[in-house]
């Protein structure tokens, strides 16, 4: 497999009547070569923030190649726009929110990945990931919009407030949530 037959089939499949549906269908045919896709990404170290993981942008969709090393948690955030996650390697923890009027955060569900395993999120999601296990986990993030250009949201790790998504904060959030306990209102 190489990135050019990757890019190939999301992006056939994110000009279907429903992109998200059409994206994780070709997600759940990516899990039987999960060391095919693994290998045609191996280019790419997955870490640096999203311009160093990202290898297809466009308006309306961006492929990208995160890895999270072990004890690292992302502070709650929205991605702008649709989200689909296929683990390649590693283990993985999602805490999923359901986001209130006025931004304010309530713990819908935790959901746990192995290499395989996919995770979609609406528009309107929230989560919090984090490496789960004793290695990094590696995955490949379809994202239904331009993900490094949309208007989004992060919430303090310790205030649980929302603010807009500032990548000059997000570090220093990402830093004082994998040093806390648990996720937010885990």
């Amino acid at each position: 497999m190489q990135v050019a037959d990757l890019v190939a089939r999301l992006t056939a499949a994110n000009a279907e009547a429903e992109p998200h549906k059409g994206i994780v269908r070709v997600l759940k045919e990516l899990k039987g070569d999960l060391d095919g896709v693994a290998e045609a990404l191996a280019y790419i170290a997955g870490t640096g923030g999203n311009a160093r993981q990202i290898f297809y942008r466009a308006p309306d969709l961006s492929l990208l190649k995160v890895r999270f090393p072990n004890g690292r948690r992302t502070p709650p955030h929205n991605h702008g726009c649709w989200a689909a996650i296929l683990v390649l390697s590693g283990t993985e923890r999602n805490h999923v929110y359901r986001r209130a009027e006025g931004g304010t955060l309530t713990l819908e569900r935790k959901v746990d990945l192995g290499p395989g395993d996919i995770i979609y999120l609406p528009a309107d999601g929230v989560h919090v990931a984090e490496c789960s296990g004793d290695g990094d986990v590696i995955g490949l993030h379809v994202y239904g919009g331009d993900v490094l250009g949309l208007d989004r949201s992060m919430w303090d790790p310790d205030t649980v407030r929302e603010e807009p998504l500032d990548w000059a904060k997000y570090e220093t959030f990402a830093q004082r949530a994998s040093a806390a306990q648990t996720a937010p209102l885990a």
